[in-house]
């Protein structure tokens, strides 16, 4: 008798220690015990997102747990479909000692970039599934998969990042560089395309003499095009500018602008 209770105790020792350290493993019990929960996830870059570009990885993280305690070695089995509902990855991974498991894929390159023809566009789905405790639990999530909108982005050495920013406060006989930033859909920086550019005076004090030009230079191997213009050390440089810089992609006319202010 004494030998069976000091078993009960040991067992009931054993199970109050493990929940205690916030961790239960998986087949210490043969019944399902209440509040045992998964929770599944889509990450970028270490972060939770549910917004992804085509060729970007994808971490799914499921986390399994009971009364906020985790379940370590339970088995976790993903799935995942494509917008178009086929099925792209069934994986099964073991719940570390956090009671997570993951698993990590890559949106396939598209071999034709038209929203028509892009099967990796739209809403993709995941499940994470366990069978634990004589019971089948599962939870779901969703992510997008969707190409931006081509961008221009004028800006000088002293800022103006961002759709129509200031560019900041220059002198006379100062050098404003301006550069022209282009991306496409897929946020990639475009090399070799031409951009326009035009720079005028719009007021000022003594703003007699116009930095009007226009430039036509096109974007380097980094998707950017640079235009070095010196301020005259005139009097009559000093005033307010704004610059405008557009670029044709695809039939769309794309255009930004900024300001910049010259001081004597």
């Amino acid at each position: 008798m004494n030998t069976k209770k000091e078993l009960l105790a040991t067992s009931l020792l054993a199970i109050a220690l493990a929940v205690g350290l916030g961790t239960i493993s998986f087949g210490l019990f043969s019944e399902a015990p209440p509040n045992v929960r998964i929770d599944i996830f889509s990450k970028k870059n270490g972060a939770t997102s549910t917004s992804f570009l085509p060729s970007e990885q994808v971490l799914l993280e499921a986390q399994v747990s009971k009364n906020n305690a985790s379940i370590a070695g339970a088995p976790v089995t993903f799935e995942v479909k494509t917008p178009n509902g086929t099925d792209f990855l069934v994986k099964a991974v073991t719940t570390d000692s956090l009671g997570t498991a993951n698993v990590t894929f890559q949106i396939p390159w598209p071999s034709i970039i038209s929203p028509e023809n892009i099967w990796q566009l739209g809403t993709w789905q995941a499940q994470a599934t366990i069978e634990i405790y004589g019971q089948t639990l599962n939870a779901t999530t969703n992510f997008n998969c969707e190409l931006l909108q081509p961008a221009i982005d004028v800006y000088t050495q002293k800022g103006g990042y961002g759709p129509n920013t200031p560019g900041g406060t220059f002198t006379l006989n100062e050098t404003v560089i301006l550069y022209v930033e282009i991306r496409n859909e897929l946020n990639h920086t475009l090399q070799g395309w031409p951009v326009a550019l035009e720079v005028k005076g719009v007021d000022g004090g003594n703003l007699t003499t116009s930095l009007d030009n226009l430039y036509t230079p096109s974007t380097n191997a980094s998707g950017i095009a640079t235009v070095i213009n010196p301020i005259p050390p005139d009097p009559g440089y000093i005033g307010t500018y704004v610059v405008y810089a557009t670029f044709r992609y695809n039939d769309v006319l794309l255009a930004d602008t900024l300001t910049f202010v010259d001081q004597p």
